[in-house]
């Protein structure tokens, strides 16, 4: 091949190479009788244009047309629908039958920013095989997709800064790969609350590296029919008992200790906020 045929491939080549670089993908989406939002989430999952990404939906046995929503996308998303063991049950599930080497598990009535979101942060995984997670932050929206308010995350410590910061971790914005999630233990099926919270307390600590995204990836809707809405004292509750349980294993130092009680005050202040209708759950 002469000197321009190798130059024309020369291209083609770096193309090749980048796209074997990139890690594959697995979208990881739980659902229960949220027919009115979950085909807006999926549209965002494949909106993304990721090459070979797969969509994983494990339905709880829905009784409101989800069935029929996911059978409208043919072999575009797998699914099953069934009785589990709850929400954390059913991703834990998902992410074991994944072949994605990122996982990007999002909840079926939240949806991605944009179309270019997941392929900026499978590029971070590309750049670096080290980080084992990248995160960024939220936007709040109502029922109607309004946005409401700017969720900022943070860049962590470990897990510590999660000790005095407990929101701190936007959950459709965060994107980690599958072998770091098996090799933590996966989440905790008692928890139904704050398993989030619980394994952002593993995975943190346990990454080789981690990455903050300063962007918007998310879109997390708040309505009334959302877990965190309803039971939103529930789960306070249990991130609270997690900070005590993991605390003695994340050695934090006075400050942190004195900031992470103050955490939790104001974690209960703002419950009680929304309930005397002060403050919008978000």
């Amino acid at each position: 091949m002469g000197e321009q045929g190798s130059a024309a491939t020369a291209p083609l080549l770096e193309s090749a190479r980048a796209s074997m670089s990139r890690p594959s993908l697995s979208f990881v989406i739980p659902t229960r009788n949220q027919a009115r939002f979950l085909r807006r989430c999926i549209d965002s999952c494949i909106a993304q244009g990721v090459d070979g990404a797969e969509i994983i939906v494990r339905d709880g046995a829905s009784t409101d047309g989800t069935q029929q929503i996911l059978a409208s996308y043919g072999e575009r998303v797998r699914w099953t629908s069934e009785q589990d063991g709850g929400q954390s049950q059913a991703i834990n599930q998902g992410i074991v039958e994944a072949r994605g080497e990122v996982i990007a598990w999002i909840n079926s009535d939240d949806y991605y920013a944009d179309d270019r979101v997941v392929g900026r942060v499978l590029a971070r995984f590309e750049r670096d095989p080290q980080v084992d997670v990248v995160h960024g932050d939220g936007m709040m929206v109502d029922v109607d997709e309004r946005p409401f308010r700017h969720y900022r995350s943070r860049t962590l410590d470990g897990g510590r800064g999660l000790l005095v910061h407990p929101t701190a971790i936007v959950q459709p914005s965060a994107f980690f790969r599958r072998a770091l999630f098996l090799s933590v233990g996966k989440l905790r099926e008692d928890l139904h609350w704050a398993m989030d919270f619980d394994l952002w307390l593993r995975m943190f600590p346990a990454a080789r590296k981690v990455e903050y995204v300063p962007e918007v990836l998310s879109c997390v809707r708040c309505h009334t029919d959302a877990k965190t809405y309803h039971a939103m004292l529930d789960q306070i509750r249990e991130v609270t008992r997690l900070k005590r349980h993991y605390a003695p294993r994340l050695r934090p130092d006075l400050p942190e200790r004195v900031a992470s009680v103050a955490a939790d005050l104001l974690l209960y202040a703002y419950w009680a906020a929304v309930r005397l209708g002060l403050r919008r759950a978000a």
